[in-house]
């Protein structure tokens, strides 16, 4: 078996047509060349990306300072109201209870003058 591939090597070997294939190809890529102009020197890109990459993250770390003012602004309002909310609950009861003590001592001071009423 071995001997037979080699015989079809020789047999496609002597072909007139594969020799000039490979020079038109060849003056195709000369053409291709000459026209196709070296390209120009791109200005190391590492520097930019570097400044991006620092802009970016000082554009994250702002928005994340953000963010946290602005949960710790809701978290502040939040206890403000609670604090409103338990004084107005305290002065509410303070003055129920003011109220009924001047009610008690108003009841008490009648009860007063119409002893010393029917005393007299």
């Amino acid at each position: 078996m071995a001997e037979e591939k080699p015989a079809k090597v020789e047999e496609e070997g002597p072909s007139g047509a594969a020799p000039p294939q490979p020079e038109a190809v060849k003056d195709v890529e000369e053409e291709k060349t000459a026209i196709v102009p070296a390209p120009e020197e791109k200005p190391d890109d590492s520097k930019a990306l570097v400044a991006v990459e620092s802009e970016i993250f000082i554009l994250y770390a702002a928005l994340a300072r953000v963010a946290t003012e602005k949960r710790l602004s809701l978290i502040k309002a939040w206890e403000e109201n609670e604090k409103v909310k338990a004084e107005n609950k305290a002065i509410k009861k303070i003055s129920s209870i003011s109220s009924w003590e001047k009610s008690k001592k108003a009841e008490v001071e009648a009860e007063l003058k119409k002893k010393e009423v029917s005393n007299l």
